[in-house]
């Protein structure tokens, strides 16, 4: 089947393609009934947008608190920044002056950025812009203009305080993490910064950027999570970095209770056998090689040196730790383990691998817990031996 054209598109957005998507919102009926019923009236291409953007919005609801009127497409939504993670970042750009949105995708930023003030979404792609558009709309905002253009063409009359870019990592249809290989390329960006110095770039979290390309002294690098993974990582430039020559790890959720530490990175702490408590970094400090400077600061040993956790005997609350108490620390001996779990009556059981060869998978087979109550097994290196310890979660 061809692809849908724009055309389709704009058809999806307009008050004809509504009861179409309300049927197939509340029908209740099987999927080949749902789709012979559309097939009646439409072509298939516009059958398949219908019934893609039931799923699309269904799966946009971890990302947004109100897709039920939204537009989307497959790509654009896995592409796409959080609601919570945009609105976080969006509070950073200046509130009185018009900034751009730059390959603005589906407008998860865009729209973040439109809250705040006036906001130009810019896309290569016109089914993007138009999606984006008609997004806003729906959301209620009135700040967000949008423009079909290639970033390379409007830089020169680019009229903006700031810019937000989120360069394309699907390159020749496959998917990198590099920064080298985006697109639009880093030599655009690098010419988009001269001109307007005040900008963010979204990267993947393992993003690495070349020396030459920037002085990772006069930027923050920003590593961005939601939902217990790191998402994205930002490279904030000019007056919008606001910790230069530093990194940040920020944890967002849903109530906007944001948790940042900015630090130094690859800081190592003394070694020490495990404590009373365990200390689990979260995946962005993982990312931005902060967990050390978090546990220094926090006085907080490492199980061993290298990839580890940390312990302490004291309780230490930060967001971007995951605390569990030890109840038993053993060796790991699956004769005893088994044993010990069974005399817990455990049957709900969460297992965390920190630096050593263990299966999480294999292990729970091996296992076989069963019972009702519940508890975490974390297997980690503590100097040159492998240890368990079966301990719960902290609230």
């Amino acid at each position: 089947m061809p692809e849908p054209s724009l055309e389709d598109y704009h058809w999806l957005v307009s008050e004809q393609a509504q009861p179409y998507l309300d049927d197939a919102a509340t029908s209740g009926v099987s999927f080949v009934a749902l789709t012979k019923r559309l097939r009646a009236d439409l072509t298939p291409q516009r059958t398949h947008l219908i019934l893609e953007q039931v799923e699309l919005r269904d799966r946009a609801r971890a990302k947004f608190s109100r897709p039920e009127k939204m537009f989307f497409t497959r790509k654009l939504l896995e592409q796409s920044t959080d609601e919570q993670i945009a609105s976080y970042k969006a509070s950073r750009f200046p509130s009185d002056q018009p900034v751009a949105d730059l390959c603005c995708g589906i407008g998860g930023d865009a729209l973040a950025l439109a809250k705040r003030g006036p906001c130009l979404a810019v896309d290569r792609d016109p089914v993007a812009t138009l999606l984006t558009e008609v997004n806003s709309h729906t959301l209620g905002l009135s700040n967000l203009s949008s423009e079909v253009a290639d970033v390379h063409s409007l830089i020169e009359r680019l009229d903006s305080a700031a810019w937000h870019i989120d360069p394309d990592r699907r390159v020749a249809a496959q998917r990198t993490s590099q920064a080298v290989y985006s697109e639009p390329s880093l030599d655009v960006i690098q010419s988009l910064h001269q001109r307007i110095g005040a900008g963010a770039i979204k990267l993947a979290p393992s993003a690495e950027l070349a020396d030459d390309w920037i002085d990772e002294k006069a930027v923050e690098l920003e590593w961005i999570g939601s939902r217990r993974e790191c998402r994205q990582q930002v490279v904030w430039l000019g007056s919008l970095a606001q910790n230069a020559g530093l990194r940040t790890a920020t944890v967002v959720d849903r109530n906007d209770e944001n948790a940042s530490f900015t630090g130094e990175v690859d800081i190592e702490v003394d070694v020490s056998a495990p404590g009373r408590f365990l200390y689990v970094p979260d995946s962005t400090l993982l990312a931005s090689h902060l967990a050390g400077a978090l546990a220094a600061d926090l006085q907080l040993k490492g199980t061993s040196y290298g990839l580890s956790y940390y312990t302490a005997d004291e309780f230490r609350d930060s967001p971007l730790l995951e605390v569990f108490e030890i109840s038993e620390l053993l060796n790991l001996d699956m004769k005893r383990l088994k044993r010990l779990l069974r005399e817990r009556n455990v049957g709900t059981l969460e297992i965390k691998v920190r630096g050593v060869e263990v299966d999480p998978a294999e292990l729970r087979k091996k296992l076989q817990p069963k019972g009702s109550a519940s508890a975490t097994l974390l297997v980690f290196r503590s100097y040159d031996e492998v240890k368990v310890a079966v301990a719960h979660r902290m609230p």
